[in-house]
């Protein structure tokens, strides 16, 4: 539902530009933006002019939400929306040469080229205004950043986002959020040789079982299971750990704008970005469950204390994942994902007063990555994240969600920590495994008790 018409594709590939970039489009916006919108109707036609009638909008699912919120006595009513929360999102948008500094371009995240951007809340909420209005431009192999498409059929979607305007509108908040590109190089990747040699001995490994959940887990580094393209289809259809994770925490939809897609050496930082809402379900049951207050700290640069690790997993189905190919690019990708710099990972946390508190994100919490519709072994990734985990220096704290693939996890992985086993003994391990004559969990118990005896 994008309109080609603003500029799909940014002229200057290494740059992205903002609405305020040309004048003729800007003064168009303003026009519109600054008239009263009481009804869907007048919405509907503000956002028809915007676009100079190339694209037919009919907000369908902001409509339904409005109606049954109306219905329900929420804060989510119609008359509240137009009265309060549509006026608020306007505001936004026509702030955006403020909050951005008269800058009318920014800088993309780009393939191989590591990097940092750093935004103000006011700037993330300004950017995800515009995206309201379907006004930002399709970046060089970037996603869309457009809420178009869940106006018009995501209902739920739709009240995650009305929740995170209203708390915006209640108080702006004075912190920063940083999106970081992170590359391996090839000099630094792993090879399987290297790996089994390797005498790094493996890190601690928890296994959590329902209803503990990776976004309440305060103090860890926390994945995102991500799309290649970052959000995957968070602002179309999908619905599974990554769409979830930055529909409640909308501020991680700005990488959509920045980042393009990334590579098998290559992961995605998010640092700061604060936690709006609630859920349950999962997948087409996934439901609002109304507006989260995230108290973690502010640290020395004035960012939550929060760090979001998006690193994407191989499609699994159609291949053979337990190739010796697949599994390194699995290690390799898990190690970039949380072998972050200090300039990610180590602040200082606000504390009563003016003491500070250091604090280091020593920890990952992760779980069955890639295991959904990717259709990856649980059992394989699980041993292939605690080699990449152990190689960076972190512990492992894994939330299986309740999947039966994932039974014996957690007594595997205590007898392989009792035993003292080394990367080096598990990757050798992994390559001699045959998945065909015995299940992994209960060939590494085996080589384990091999390994005591001797």
């Amino acid at each position: 539902m994008s309109d080609k018409g603003h500029g799909d594709e940014t002229k200057n590939q290494d740059f992205v530009a903002l609405p305020f970039d040309s004048k003729e489009r800007w003064d168009l916006i303003q026009k519109c933006l600054k008239k009263d919108m009481k009804n869907m109707e007048d919405l509907n036609r503000a956002i028809g002019e915007l676009h100079q009638g190339k694209v037919e909008f009919k907000n369908a699912a902001l409509a339904k939400v409005l109606k049954a919120e109306e219905e329900a006595e929420s804060f989510f009513q119609k008359r509240t929306f137009f009265a309060e929360i549509l006026p608020f999102i306007q505001s936004l948008v026509l702030k955006l040469p403020e909050a951005f500094k008269e800058r009318k371009r920014l800088e993309l995240l780009k393939i191989n080229h590591p990097g940092m951007r750093r935004f103000s809340s006011l700037q993330c909420a300004c950017l995800n205004a515009a995206a309201f209005f379907n006004l930002l431009p399709h970046g060089d192999r970037c996603p869309e950043l457009s809420f178009a498409f869940v106006l018009q059929y995501m209902p739920e979607k739709v009240k995650f986002l009305l929740n995170y305007f209203v708390r915006l509108r209640t108080k702006m908040p004075d912190r920063y959020v940083e999106i970081f590109r992170n590359v391996l190089p090839k000099e630094k990747a792993f090879d399987s040789e290297k790996l089994a040699e390797s005498k790094t001995p493996l890190k601690p490994f928890e296994v959590k079982k329902r209803p503990h959940m990776i976004e309440d887990a305060e103090g860890l580094l926390q994945a995102d299971f991500a799309n290649e393209w970052i959000g995957g289809g968070v602002l179309q259809t999908g619905c599974v750990q990554e769409e979830i994770l930055f529909m409640e925490k909308p501020e991680c939809l700005i990488s959509l704008f920045l980042c393009q897609v990334m590579q098998a050496n290559e992961s995605i930082t998010i640092v700061g970005a604060e936690r709006f809402s609630k859920h349950t379900g999962y997948a087409r049951s996934t439901k609002f469950a109304g507006s989260f207050e995230d108290k973690q700290p502010l640290d020395g640069k004035k960012r939550i204390s929060n760090v979001v690790a998006c690193y994407d997993a191989i499609i699994a189905r159609h291949t053979n994942q337990f190739s010796q190919g697949l599994m390194l690019r699995e290690v390799n990708k898990t190690y970039v994902a949380v072998a972050l710099g200090d300039e990610i990972t180590i602040g200082t946390k606000s504390g009563e007063g003016e003491a500070k508190t250091p604090y280091k994100f020593e920890a990952f919490a992760t779980g069955n990555w890639g295991c959904g519709a990717f259709g990856g072994d649980i059992p394989l990734k699980a041993m292939l994240q605690w080699i990449g985990c152990s190689e960076a220096g972190k512990d492992v704290v894994y939330f299986d969600f309740g999947d039966r693939r994932a039974a014996g996890l957690g007594e595997t992985a205590a007898n392989l920590q009792k035993a003292k086993v080394t990367v080096g003994w598990l990757w050798r391990k992994l390559r001699q495994h045959d998945r065909r004559s015995i299940h992994l969990f209960k060939f590494l118990d085996y080589e384990c008790k091999k390994a005591s005896s001797l």
